[in-house]
């Protein structure tokens, strides 16, 4: 059993899906206004608490409407996605680090987040260097880097992948000067980035959903020996515009417990 980062980043380009699955009628003019209200009801839930939680991962959007003070108030550090998404080919398109970190900073975020799409071995070492290049210059200015390859749950070589990610991080991380956090898709193979839950140049692993069912990312994250979860569609799932404040406070409250039990 163990706390961890609720992620609640979808950006403008996934903010349409969410709405779907909260069923929930949007336009584009004003769908930012309702995932934020969204996010406002999942975090006032009373089970969206610093026993449970202890960060939670915003877009900029969010950032802007002032919920890092509300998240401060209940305990729960802020956590800033910087990237602005992936180029077909996974890795990260590219973007004007520095202000995303002055922003960061200026609004008391503890870290941030970028995250790239790993579909094949030949990808990894762009991908891993792409993250860690970024994470040191986050590091360096105070912050702590979320480092997010994920590997695709469809991608046809799922574990060769993951061997070759876990291979090349413990290569790619002897050389980088900081610290940051991983955060992988749960693995096919158990345990495989224990040695990595271990490394001095890392802070903690912790796993994403992924597109997996809550119970299907908790199983596979409860086979995996001293990793957190980091999950987003599992955290949300079940959720929905009409419940009443009681079935809504219910159904966060069964996912929040449910993946804090699974991690370890």
């Amino acid at each position: 059993m163990s706390k961890f980062i609720a992620a609640m980043d979808h950006s403008g380009g996934s903010t349409g899906g969410v709405l779907d699955r909260y069923e929930q009628e949007y336009t584009e003019a004003d769908k930012m206004d309702k995932v934020h209200a969204m996010r406002l009801r999942m975090i006032n839930s009373p089970d969206f608490n610093d026993e449970n939680i202890w960060g939670a991962i915003l877009y900029k959007d969010t950032v802007d409407r002032g919920i890092v003070s509300i998240l401060k108030a209940k305990g729960i550090e802020a956590i800033l996605k910087v990237d602005s998404g992936c180029r077909p080919d996974g890795t990260l398109n590219e973007f004007d680090l520095a202000p995303m970190i002055a922003y960061a900073l200026e609004h008391g975020c503890y870290g941030t987040k970028m995250r790239s799409i790993v579909r094949s071995s030949d990808m990894v070492k762009v991908i891993v260097n792409q993250q860690l290049t970024k994470a040191k210059r986050i590091f360096d200015a105070g912050l702590m880097p979320i480092v997010e390859p994920e590997v695709s749950i469809s991608c046809a070589k799922k574990v060769v992948v993951e061997r070759h990610l876990v291979s090349y991080l413990k290569t790619a991380l002897q050389d980088f000067e900081g610290k940051c956090i991983l955060k992988l898709t749960p693995p096919d193979e158990n345990n495989l980035y224990y040695e990595l839950t271990n490394h001095p140049k890392v802070e903690k692993v912790v796993a994403l959903s992924g597109g997996y069912s809550t119970n299907e990312a908790c199983n596979r994250l409860g086979l995996q020996d001293n990793m957190t979860a980091s999950f987003s569609r599992g955290l949300s799932e079940g959720l929905t515009y009409s419940q009443t404040m009681f079935e809504f406070n219910a159904k966060i409250s069964s996912n929040i417990k449910m993946i804090f039990n699974a991690g370890s």
